[in-house]
């Protein structure tokens, strides 16, 4: 995956994790923790291979 690709789900993840429009989705504790999980992986896979 590139640079910029990598970047950009970063991106589309955090504000949907982080934001205000996560609430308006009812999902379940776990399928949040999930999300969290993925933003967790594709963080430290940007930070292993480019910083």
């Amino acid at each position: 995956m590139s640079k910029i690709e990598l970047l950009s789900r970063i991106q589309k993840l955090t504000n949907l994790v982080h934001g205000d429009d996560l609430s308006r989705y009812a999902l379940s504790e776990s399928s949040v923790a999930e999300l969290r999980q993925a933003l967790d992986k594709m963080t430290d896979e940007y930070i292993d291979t480019y910083c």
